[in-house]
């Protein structure tokens, strides 16, 4: 075997190498995403559920919750100003989702679910005069998402329910 013959094996060997690190380099950055998409859902479902259990530990935050959305003119002045604080908490979370959808961290079900979510607060008086007054201290890129969702919402919307009132016939 001469010079040149050993020159092309070993370039055949130098070749098959790199594939099969690029082959090893493509599975690992896949699991690497999908690790990455699990942590996402992982954390916004602690994110919704330090929101709710926050609220509900508190009797006077659950109250003002509740009659904001059911009622919200029997909220006082002082207590539709502190639904309206909740409330863009509320949508802070969701922009927050809304950025790690938009880089393909969320899942398509995890982010429609919390898009209804938000598209149903819209039909409460205070939300809607809260978002129409342009306050509301969010990226261009999220109110323009949400605005043009709420125009064009053919979907279903969450509702809010009650909690005490779920099971009542």
């Amino acid at each position: 075997m001469d010079w040149n013959a050993i020159g092309a094996v070993g370039e055949m060997v130098g070749a098959l190498a790199v594939v099969v690190s690029l082959l090893y380099l493509g599975r690992q950055v896949r699991e690497g995403a999908r690790a990455t998409r699990a942590d996402t859902e992982l954390e916004a479902a602690r994110m919704w559920s330090d929101f709710h259990a926050r609220v509900a530990h508190s009797a006077d935050m659950s109250s003002i919750w509740d009659h904001g959305h059911r009622d919200p003119t029997s909220l006082t002045e002082q207590e539709q100003q502190r639904f309206v604080w909740l409330v863009a908490e509320y949508f802070f979370l969701v922009e927050g989702l809304f950025k790690q959808y938009r880089l393909g961290f969320l899942s398509d079900d995890s982010w429609e679910q919390h898009e209804r979510t938000v598209l149903g607060l819209f039909d409460n008086a205070i939300v809607r005069e809260w978002w129409d007054s342009g306050v509301s201290p969010y990226s261009r890129e999220f109110i323009s998402h949400l605005n043009k969702a709420v125009s064009e919402s053919l979907d279903p919307k969450w509702g809010y329910t009650a909690l005490g009132d779920l099971g009542r016939t």
